[in-house]
């Protein structure tokens, strides 16, 4: 596991970001789950100039991993919502770490609809699991938000950077308002 790969997670510039890896899908579902139509392939930058944060909706970005599909999205995420999440994970395994403005970090897993796994590293436990003392382990020596992504993206094998999350992937907005859950 290459945890520093994930040191990017933890600076001041990306306050808050929802990454959802979705198991056997393909990223036309997964963009469809959480009311996007269309993908086009851009770079963050052309990405930001086409749908500047000025507008509403949420930025979403799109890549391949495995056996699965990523989704990042960094303003207004839509993916950790209940009714989203419920859509992603059906029939399938859904990984997620969800950093909020205020430095709230929650990890879940939902296989099939099932929650198997939500807690915050380092404080409460909601639905234990096998991740919660891998995370652990990686903590105080490294932030809980890039703990959480470097177990998450190691359980599920995504070996991504900032450097993807920034170059060319399939990108869409989504206008989808849902109501927010834990």
């Amino acid at each position: 596991m290459d945890i520093e790969r994930w040191a990017w997670a933890g600076q001041e510039r990306f306050p808050g970001f929802c990454f959802t890896f979705v198991q056997d899908r393909d990223p036309g579902t997964v963009a469809a789950a959480v009311g996007a139509d269309s993908l086009t392939v851009l770079t963050l930058i052309e990405a930001e100039e086409a749908h500047p944060i000025s507008k509403p909706g949420a930025l979403l970005r799109f890549g391949t991993y495995g056996q699965g599909v990523f989704c990042f999205e960094d303003r207004a995420p839509i993916a950790n919502r209940e009714p989203a999440i419920t859509r992603l994970a059906q029939g399938t395994r859904l990984l997620q770490v969800t950093k909020s403005g205020d430095g709230m970090v929650v990890v879940r897993e939902v296989v099939d609809g099932r929650k198997v796994q939500l807690f915050e590293p380092g404080e409460a436990v909601y639905v234990d699991g096998p991740l919660r003392p891998r995370v652990a382990a990686l903590l105080p020596e490294h932030s809980r938000i890039v703990a959480a992504l470097a177990v998450v993206a190691d359980e599920v094998g995504a070996d991504l950077d900032r450097a993807t999350l920034d170059g060319p992937l399939a990108t869409a907005l989504s206008m989808l308002n849902e109501r927010a859950s834990r």
